[in-house]
């Protein structure tokens, strides 16, 4: 009787490793959860995580036009929200433009940077075939190697001549204090309502990041206006 040999050949091995990572891509470009867990950026998303990653992946599918999130400090939601998803979005999108608002200059800029800094990744050109333009690489202005832009700007800043079809607000709210102030809270919504929105394409996508601060801050604002329009993932600390 012939003894079969069980044991793989490497050539066998080495296609088996190439159907692996084949389809481990074809999953990470149809999934934010895969996406997430193959970049590895972040600590593996747990149950809450993968539930925000569910609701972030309907807006870039275009099922949610706008998303507001609401979870407590340290919860990760600027992880998911601010960092991963714009990357996803432009993986997904490469054509498309990005506006990221947070609530001065500097922390828009950082995100804009971690943002950047993945997309420059190896790891990022070898799953989506491009990366950041050599030529433009600002942290809070940047565009990739197929025609899509990002850019950051603090609440209140400038954003003329911008034009987004995603739009990421996070954390407007600079401390209590601002959250407490009438005059404060009345200057950011004007903005909003006068600069960020009309900065917006049509049928551009809306998301909003922020711990809520106060009644009648920018996200209660929003909801008192029109909360039809918006889909809301409501996590409070306990």
């Amino acid at each position: 009787m012939t003894r079969l040999n069980c044991v793989p050949s490497p050539e066998s091995l080495t296609k088996i490793q190439a159907a692996r990572e084949l389809m481990s891509r074809h999953e990470a470009r149809s999934s934010l959860s895969a996406y997430a867990r193959r970049m590895s950026l972040f600590p593996t998303p747990s149950r809450h995580h993968d539930y925000l990653l569910s609701e972030l992946q309907a807006v870039e599918r275009g099922e949610v036009s706008n998303l507001m999130v609401l979870m407590p400090p340290g919860s990760a939601k600027s992880s998911y929200s601010s960092v991963l998803f714009p990357t996803y979005f432009m993986g997904r999108h490469p054509e498309k433009s990005v506006i990221a608002v947070s609530h001065t200059d500097e922390l828009a800029a950082r995100f804009g940077r971690r943002v950047r800094n993945v997309v420059a990744t190896p790891a990022y050109r070898a799953l989506w075939g491009f990366g950041v333009a050599a030529d433009s690489a600002a942290a809070g202005r940047w565009e990739n190697e197929r025609g899509g832009e990002y850019f950051a700007a603090g609440v209140g800043g400038s954003i003329t001549g911008r034009r987004g079809d995603l739009g990421v607000i996070d954390d407007p709210v600079k401390s209590r204090e601002a959250a407490d102030s009438d005059k404060q809270r009345e200057t950011d919504w004007q903005w909003y309502l006068n600069d960020f929105l009309t900065r917006l394409k049509p049928g551009a996508r809306q998301i909003v990041v922020m711990t809520r601060w106060h009644e009648d801050d920018l996200g209660g604002r929003i909801l008192e206006r029109e909360a039809h329009k918006w889909r809301v993932v409501r996590l409070p600390m306990l």
